[in-house]
């Protein structure tokens, strides 16, 4: 993962042969031409789970005809650490 140098947060992402970028919202700063992390990490746990489910009726034997993962978050960037404890680690 690189810095792209277009706007603030933009990334270039790279895993093995596949390309992408990640961004962050306009109303926080970015260009929004990618997902941002929050919606990345939220989308790994959903294809993982997906996935998962899947594995698990093949294994079983149990008649699945399509897995659809709907996730969602209501984190607000601005207070992700409005109340934390300390300002370290």
């Amino acid at each position: 993962m690189r810095e792209t140098r277009v706007g603030r947060f933009q990334q270039e992402v790279v895993v093995g042969r596949h390309r992408f970028l990640a961004d962050e919202p306009i109303d926080v700063g970015g260009l929004d031409s990618g997902p941002g992390p929050y919606d990345l990490l939220l989308s790994a746990l959903g294809a993982c789970t997906a996935m998962t489910l899947r594995l698990y009726a093949e294994r079983k034997a149990l008649p699945l005809d399509q897995v659809t993962v709907r996730l969602s978050q209501a984190k607000i960037h601005a207070a992700d650490c409005a109340d934390c404890e300390t300002r370290t680690g």
